[in-house]
């Protein structure tokens, strides 16, 4: 069995997604129908911004959708079975369009709404997110005491905390005291807590004026770990990802319960591919990212 799975915030990269542009037309219709629908030039913003530029999150999570939406659109064509779709974090959402419960200009519309209200939220409650090194959840369980939140549990051994910005240096003390490397991530606010609140509530609004339909492959929800395919279901999942641990671990173990041995990472980079190396050795990780991806398939 095989499932898709889409990359979150920090994938991105310079000129990404460009070899493909170059290579497939069916690629530059994808770029060409987002850069309308999101209203700016976001192939121009791909190829040419600078790592720094691409670090904002409204433009990071629009660029990330668009490559890899472009790249899902030249897998689509290889005769290849997928049972089940899943992403981290934003890459959850990803697969809204290719599960055909999204047009391509509402997930477009969706995801800038969602990086604007995550910014706001951002701003409203300033906050931050640390990787912990060779931490499990139980052994961050008994030292949150409501100075920090699970927010990711990536692997066996790599969990992510959000955090007010003025609790940085006594979370960090405790952290590194309990033996954990800590280590400070490139965004801007503490995303999956109790601070998205605001981007909750404004998102909720957004997803009731889109036309979801029920999904034709299932998704594998960052919130439940478990598979959907009912439109109120997805959503649901999806606005309270929002506020809840990204349980990615517990969505690929599932997935591999359930009989998938071969994943496909469709977008840039090559990170879910490191994480899933974490979680289990012995699954296969295909990259789907670039032309010479592409070219392996035939």
């Amino acid at each position: 069995m095989n499932a898709v799975i889409f990359p979150g915030q920090g994938a991105q990269y310079p000129r990404m997604g460009k070899d493909l542009y170059d290579n497939f037309p069916e690629v530059r219709d994808i770029f060409s129908r987002i850069d309308k629908a999101a209203g700016m030039p976001l192939s121009e913003k791909c190829f040419y911004a600078s790592e720094e530029e691409l670090k904002d999150t409204s433009l990071q999570q629009l660029a990330i959708l668009t490559v890899s939406l472009a790249a899902f659109e030249v897998f689509r064509g290889k005769p290849i079975k997928i049972d089940y779709f899943s992403g981290l974090s934003l890459g959850e959402y990803s697969c809204l369009y290719p599960a055909g419960v999204l047009s391509l200009e509402d997930v477009v519309i969706l995801i800038r709404e969602r990086s604007l209200a995550m910014d706001e939220a951002a701003k409203e409650n300033p906050s931050c997110m640390f990787a912990v090194i060779g931490a499990r959840e139980d052994d961050l369980k008994g030292k949150q005491n409501n100075s920090f939140y699970i927010a990711n549990i990536n692997s066996p051994s790599q969990i992510v905390v959000s955090l007010a910005e003025n609790k940085k240096l006594i979370v960090k003390e405790i952290l590194t005291k309990s033996g954990f490397r800590v280590v400070e991530l490139d965004v801007s606010g503490g995303f999956h807590s109790t601070f998205m609140e605001p981007a909750r509530v404004r998102l909720k609004k957004v997803m009731e004026s889109l036309n979801f339909l029920d999904a034709k492959v299932p998704i594998v929800s960052n919130f439940t770990a478990r598979a959907h395919t009912d439109r109120e279901d997805i959503k649901h999942n999806l606005i309270n990802q929002l506020t809840h641990p990204v349980l990615w671990k517990d969505c690929i173990e599932f997935m591999n319960n359930k009989g998938v041995n071969t994943f496909f990472e469709v977008g840039p980079s090559r990170v879910l591919k490191g994480i899933l190396r974490k979680i289990n050795p012995q699954l296969k990780v295909v990259n789907i990212g670039k032309k010479e991806d592409i070219d392996v398939l035939e």
